[in-house]
């Protein structure tokens, strides 16, 4: 019997499996030598594929950090390039190394590269209006500068950072009550919820005080956060099917998150009008928004805009003002502080010193503001352990970056890998380290800050990342300024290994758990 024969002998319900895979096949195979030649004569370097599943490094995602791990070792194995071109399964990305590089396309060539990995689909609504997903550039701008009156630090002084301080308050209760229950405490529990405090209070005018109670807004934003392989795969399909209409159970941001959003916003902006209070924050830029587009299609039940829900999405989730990425900032310090006691004890002699400077024994905005060292522990934390793994540009047009012959197609993905760049020993010494004074002012070079991408690169660098390394100072100054932090669940200094392995952020795999010790108990 010849092969035809066998196949007309196989059952008819067998026939639709071979077809789909027969064309799977089919379709790789093209992808591949299709994005194999277009990088032969573009003159960038490329990695074989493994067929049906891209490069090698992948297969095992799931089982260790998403994308860290296998990212670090192509670059690590790939030295002696300026970028190297391999394929995600059938999703082809250039990987950008050298710093240069990097800051030509993101800034220089921001007009041909604007476009984030993470694209929207056509059939939503919300996210073609968020900051860190939008794809037209005129949306996006005109959002960017609706926002960055948010983004000032400046509106945190006075009364603003006053109630900032019942943050303060409320998270030294807490960690006091673990303490004398012979508890550690969680570090990501403790950021999360004063941060969120702090943003919900700040920005949208609730008096939130999750460590007594998890309420609606802490349950959406762990909705949208916690890692899980739904979340890996929504991720994944936006950067492999860009533009594509995406099922509901696939979208980032799903019906049920922009409900929330816009339920949360009616209630606050009727209850805003209702009391004529003039704020300055979120709300109040919603409501001058709606007044000066007086043609904006609204919804028919809550009067809520798209893009007020896009704006408000924007500012809880996306950038370094965003809840989770502050939040892991300050997790991962208290984590590092823990193993370096000396540096504990530099912010609280910082601490004193600024006080005495602003003729105060209380945190103030002032004061804050003046913790310099804090603020390179900050960094320094945020060099090694940077939010995001990667980041990503989409090419809009075809072009080649001036002094390079490489040239890129539009629809091009490129990827940055920060945690690798910058644990490279060519930009800064001894790498692993945690040293804060490698960000002070005189010990900073050219070298250190082009390779230093903690908050992006170039116009689409995040706006709020002074805002949210002021929460993070607030957080830490006045937590080591009270309490000694030593480690409790993690006693060495944590790697790629560590993180989550359903996450394409940076965020660890277990909790992080300290003991604190009270500073007048220290001092008999």
């Amino acid at each position: 019997m010849d092969f035809l024969e066998t196949l007309i002998s196989l059952p008819p319900l067998l026939y639709a499996p071979l077809l789909v895979g027969s064309l799977c096949l089919v379709f790789n195979y093209l992808v591949y030598s299709r994005r194999v030649a277009q990088w032969r004569k573009s003159n960038i370097p490329f990695l074989s594929p493994s067929f049906l599943i891209g490069h090698k490094y992948f297969w095992g995602v799931g089982s260790n950090s998403a994308t860290v791990v296998p990212l670090d070792r192509i670059y690590q194995e790939n030295k002696d390039k300026d970028l190297v071109a391999f394929f995600i399964a059938t999703m082809p990305v250039v990987l950008l190394r050298k710093p240069a590089l990097i800051k030509q396309i993101f800034a220089k060539n921001f007009d041909e590269a604007f476009k984030t990995g993470i694209a929207v689909s056509h059939n939503d609504e919300i996210e073609p209006h968020m900051l860190s997903q939008s794809s037209n550039k005129s949306v996006w701008k005109a959002h960017r500068s609706a926002l960055s009156p948010m983004f000032s630090t400046s509106r945190f002084s006075g009364e603003r950072f006053a109630m900032i301080k019942h943050h303060i308050s409320h998270m030294w209760a807490h960690v006091e009550e673990a303490r004398l229950q012979g508890k550690p405490i969680n570090t990501k529990e403790i950021a999360m919820n004063f941060v969120l405090g702090s943003v919900s209070n700040s920005f949208l005018d609730l008096d939130y005080n999750s460590y007594e109670k998890e309420g609606e807004l802490r349950k959406f934003l762990k909705s949208f956060v916690d890692p899980g392989w739904d979340k890996l795969l929504s991720v994944f399909t936006q950067m492999h099917f860009q533009g594509t209409p995406t099922l509901e159970s696939l979208k980032l941001i799903t019906q049920k998150h922009i409900e929330s959003m816009k339920s949360l916003l009616q209630k606050q902006m009727k209850l805003r009008n209702q009391t004529g209070d003039n704020k300055n924050d979120l709300i109040d830029l919603l409501i001058r928004l709606k007044e000066q587009d007086g043609d904006a299609k609204l919804d028919s039940e809550s009067g809520v805009t798209v893009e007020m829900i896009s704006l408000g999405l924007s500012l809880l989730l996306g950038g370094c003002a965003g809840t989770n990425t502050v939040d892991n900032m300050v997790s991962f310090t208290m984590h590092l502080l823990s193993l370096n006691p000396n540096y504990q004890e530099r912010i609280r002699q910082e601490v004193e010193d600024v006080m005495k400077k602003h003729n105060t024994t209380e945190f103030t905005y002032e004061v804050v503001r003046d913790l310099h060292f804090l603020n390179q522990c900050l960094h320094e934390t945020t060099r090694l352990f940077p939010n995001t793994s990667a980041l990503t540009r989409v090419c809009t047009d075809d072009f080649t970056p001036a002094g390079t012959n490489y040239t890129f197609k539009k629809g091009e993905r490129i990827i940055v890998d920060t945690y690798s760049i910058h644990r490279d020993p060519e930009y800064f010494e001894n790498p692993n380290v945690f040293d804060p004074d490698r960000f002070s002012p005189k010990n900073r070079d050219t070298k250190s800050i082009d390779a230093f991408l903690g908050f992006g690169k170039g116009p689409r660098k995040c706006p709020g990342n002074n805002v949210g390394l002021l929460i993070a100072s607030t957080l830490i100054g006045s937590l080591v300024h009270k309490y000694e932090v030593r480690p409790h669940s993690h006693t060495q200094q944590m790697d790629a290994f560590d993180f989550h392995p359903r996450s394409f952020a940076i965020v660890h795999k277990d909790d992080v758990l300290v003991n604190v010790l009270p500073r007048e108990v220290l001092a008999h």
